[in-house]
């Protein structure tokens, strides 16, 4: 097979039809990375991963335009499936963090420490040197020097508006572009993490369309200038994550915003202690068991020089 000889239909994963079943499967598959998405600590792309569709996914978001024309077949259900999952997903931690915010807090902390060692060790696949723990701790330090000031003043405290929903869906277009980031956690240190899988859940448009938007354009802007600091500047960029994840995980535990926010409190009793220790290690477990099925991405992306390996997957 040569390059001339390439169609529409090659590029789609061979056998594949827009049968209710294939449908389905790929809807399913969407459903799962939208959980991802949504749920702070839990990776979309490990989930990419898993789902093995992680390389068109890349190449999708590289080339948005050019390969959405190309494998429309295979990517409309995910789609599908995707803002279906989001919808659903949001409307359940949004109704889990209005009635059990500092349990779904220690929940979410557990899922994001669960993840860290793969995070760091997906850091070191191309070495680590003195710069890359320089990028950690002073990506880490400069997270932290706006974020406890502000905790300390008051400011973490969002009123959601159209400006803010704008900055969740840039935040969640990092989330996808770049590796191993965690929006949410800076949503949940800015209080607006509630109210927007509130509103997500329930589907207002007044939300959906601006965040929708912001998330498309940052994907648009940013995706070929993190391919290009991953591929030159691998391991400084993903500790540089690292210290972010840190920093923004540090001031969304209780106990630290309990110091940090003079406002905030939560209860400490026995029982309460118990169940957040036990939310805690429930993540934690959750994302073990997520790195644990985890394969390693045996896709090639699809590019000019292997279209032809692409078409008989």
């Amino acid at each position: 097979m040569t390059d001339k000889t390439i169609t529409d239909k090659s590029r789609t994963p061979k056998g594949f039809k827009l049968s209710p079943g294939n449908f389905a499967l790929n809807a399913l598959k969407g459903a799962v990375i939208a959980i991802g998405a949504v749920l702070p600590g839990i990776s979309g792309g490990a989930l990419c991963v898993i789902m093995g569709i992680y390389s068109r996914v890349m190449s999708l978001l590289a080339h948005p335009f050019k390969e959405i024309k190309l494998q429309w077949k295979f990517f409309v259900p995910i789609i599908v499936g995707f803002a279906l999952g989001t919808i659903l997903s949001s409307k359940l931690v949004g109704a889990f963090m209005e009635r059990y915010e500092t349990p779904a807090l220690f929940l979410f902390i557990g899922l994001i420490v669960g993840t860290l060692p793969s995070l760091i060790k997906e850091a070191q696949l191309k070495g680590r040197t003195i710069a890359s723990w320089i990028s950690l701790v002073v990506a880490c330090a400069l997270m932290l020097s706006w974020m406890i000031p502000m905790a300390m003043s008051g400011g973490a405290k969002i009123q959601p508006n159209l400006f803010w929903w704008c900055i969740c869906g840039v935040l969640w277009g990092l989330g996808i572009v770049v590796p191993g980031m965690s929006p949410s956690n800076i949503m949940l240190f800015l209080g607006i993490a509630s109210p927007m899988y509130t509103a997500i859940g329930n589907f207002d448009l007044t939300v959906i369309i601006p965040m929708g938007l912001s998330l498309l354009l940052t994907i648009l802007a940013l995706s070929k200038g993190v391919g290009f600091l991953l591929e030159k500047f691998y391991s400084i960029f993903m500790h540089a994550v690292i210290g972010v994840v840190l920093a923004s995980t540090i001031v969304i535990l209780p106990p630290v915003k309990l110091l940090i926010d003079t406002e905030y409190s939560f209860k400490t009793g026995a029982i309460d202690w118990l169940i957040y220790i036990l939310c805690f290690g429930a993540g934690i477990g959750a994302a073990f068991l997520l790195n644990l099925i985890q394969k390693p991405e045996n896709e090639t992306t699809p590019t000019e020089e292997n279209k032809e390996s692409l078409a008989e997957n």
